[in-house]
């Protein structure tokens, strides 16, 4: 090969590895979106049933939507001053998956998700407070995604 040669193959490969850095996902850091929408008691209805399944507890009618479906291995809602300053905090409701749950894009908070199931710390799910903040953490095998939220309005006791 002539020189003009090499130099042309190195200006390919150059721009080949520039744009696969540039316009492809191949060397960023996977990131999980994740959405919240709370809704009123009045508004909790999913078809005839209350999101509440046991009809019992106001479990704060939270849902939560992720960017894509995904197969998730756990899910928990921590309260979120009490995680910053102790990271063993046990959560206010948390589901596990062995193997991975069905594809999901998005559940409520209290909810049964298919393929997973509650954990023996929390067996039910704790009522969420107004005007506490919490911290979701959902994980999908290695891919792990946080969400900060709040309940706004009065405690309904």
């Amino acid at each position: 090969m002539s020189r003009k040669e090499f130099i042309l193959a190195g200006v390919v490969v150059m721009l080949a590895g520039l744009y696969a850095v540039f316009f492809t996902d191949l060397f960023r850091a996977k990131v999980m979106r994740i959405e919240h929408s709370a809704r009123s008691q009045r508004d909790a209805w999913s078809g005839s049933r209350r999101v509440d399944p046991t009809g019992k507890l106001d479990v704060g009618n939270v849902s939560f939507a992720l960017q894509r479906s995904y197969k998730l291995t756990s899910v928990k809602v921590l309260p979120l001053a009490a995680y910053q300053t102790n990271k063993f905090t046990p959560p206010v409701w948390e589901l596990v998956a062995k193997s991975g749950s069905a594809s999901v894009d998005g559940f409520s908070y209290g909810m049964g998700i298919a393929g997973m199931t509650q954990s023996s710390r929390s067996l039910t799910p704790e009522p969420l407070e107004p005007g506490v903040e919490y911290r979701l953490v959902v994980t999908a095998g290695s891919l792990v995604g946080e969400h900060d939220f709040k309940l706004n309005g009065a405690a309904r006791r």
